[in-house]
């Protein structure tokens, strides 16, 4: 008589579900961190036309 080994258990699919949800949102929160410390350039013009009638 042959003993056939006892049935693998499936993993439940729900840890793998949170396990995906949590490096996402960590990533998205590390996206958002990087993203917010860019500075749009600013074009600074100087009004020179009184610095060049005062010589």
């Amino acid at each position: 008589m042959r003993i056939s080994p006892p049935p693998r258990r499936r993993r439940s699919p729900v840890s793998m579900i949170l396990i995906i949800l949590l490096v996402l949102f960590i990533a998205f929160l590390v996206w958002l961190s990087t993203r917010g410390r860019e500075v749009p350039t600013q074009k600074i013009e100087q009004d020179v036309t009184n610095a060049a009638l005062a010589h």
